[in-house]
């Protein structure tokens, strides 16, 4: 089998990650071998790569969080019935999924339509399953009520606004762009607002006296957020999912104490961890209906096959893309919009 291996933690991609080729492994009593069908290039991928992640890369390791393909062998505690069943492959950042096949936990899969596009399914496991949680495991919300968001053109948000309008829920997106402002609104996201010094004021204006249940927060920025608490209504929530600053959120004194705001986190590893089975399933199942139904999914840029993983990490570090880069392992062709 085809794998992308990461020889050094940091440094230049191009140098750090290889293309190896090994025998197929025997999967271990609760393991099955997956035939990969497609896995994305995640930021959590580069930030592994360069041990800024939440798990750091024990080198050489398999890089690849997140994919879909399909069971080829089953271990002897595995039901044999689940050998040629496509499956998504949870994120665990140490079974490698930018490779042709790769093996892992059974308790690692879950089952997915047989008529879904294989792309999408392909992203299923983090975004679509973080835009849910936060939906669902935070604040209780009603039709009607408005929710905020910043990095709004970002996957997480592209399937939060998804999930939200289906919910009846009012979205604010946040965006620095008037390209990505655009997009959102086409979406279906109710107000859009361009990040700036009047911030908090444009806010305000698009709410319409209306107040946030919750702001979900991506940035990191301690300022942007000191602009955006004001609209979020007395006891209500920030729940931080990313830092594209690198920086750590914080809330102003006042909105924290006197208002009672809390700041709360989400991270995919700990969900993925403490929720049951039967409630990934029920979730997963859900979400892999929206994506066969075309309700839910995210833009691809462009696929790759595994030996031009060079051109694919570049092009997956570009500021200004407006989909997701992914690796088809077992599909020679690249298509690259």
């Amino acid at each position: 089998m085809n794998k992308l291996i990461l020889t050094a933690v940091g440094g230049d991609l191009a140098d750090t990650v290889t293309l190896h080729h090994d025998p197929l492994p025997s999967p271990g009593p609760d393991e099955v071998v997956v035939e990969v069908e497609a896995a994305p290039v995640n930021g959590a991928d580069l930030l592994f790569a360069a041990g800024w992640f939440g798990v750091y890369p024990d080198v050489p390791a398999p890089l690849g969080a997140e994919g879909v393909g399909r069971v080829v062998q089953a271990g002897s505690d595995v039901d044999p019935a689940s050998v040629g069943q496509r499956v998504i492959i949870l994120p665990t950042f140490r079974h490698g999924t930018w490779a042709t096949s790769t093996v892992v936990p059974g308790s690692k899969v879950i089952r997915v339509p047989e008529q879904a596009d294989a792309e999408q399914l392909a992203m299923l496991a983090v975004n679509p399953a973080t835009a849910y949680a936060l939906l669902k495991d935070y604040v209780t919300l009603q039709p009607g009520d408005w929710i905020g968001l910043n990095l709004a053109n970002s996957a997480v948000g592209h399937y939060l606004i998804a999930l939200a309008k289906r919910a009846g829920l009012k979205t604010l997106a946040v965006v620095r762009r008037e390209e990505a402002a655009d997009q959102v609104r086409a979406l279906g996201a109710d107000a859009v607002v361009l990040d700036g010094e009047d911030l908090g004021a444009h806010v305000t204006e698009a709410l319409h006296g209306a107040k946030l249940r919750v702001l979900f927060e991506g940035t990191g920025d301690p300022a942007q957020i000191a602009q955006l608490t004001p609209a979020i209504e007395d006891g209500g929530s920030v729940v931080a999912f990313s830092s594209a600053t690198g920086q750590s959120p914080a809330l102003p004194l006042a909105d924290l104490i006197y208002r009672g705001i809390s700041l709360r986190a989400f991270f995919i590893l700990n969900w993925l961890e403490n929720t049951p089975r039967e409630r990934l399933e029920k979730v997963y199942g859900e979400l892999a209906r929206l994506v066969e139904q075309g309700a839910i999914s995210a833009v691809v840029e462009a696929t790759y096959p595994l030996d031009e993983h060079q051109k694919a990490l570049q092009h997956a570090q570009q500021n200004a893309r407006t989909g997701k880069v992914l690796f088809t392992p077992n599909n020679p062709a690249s298509t690259q919009a």
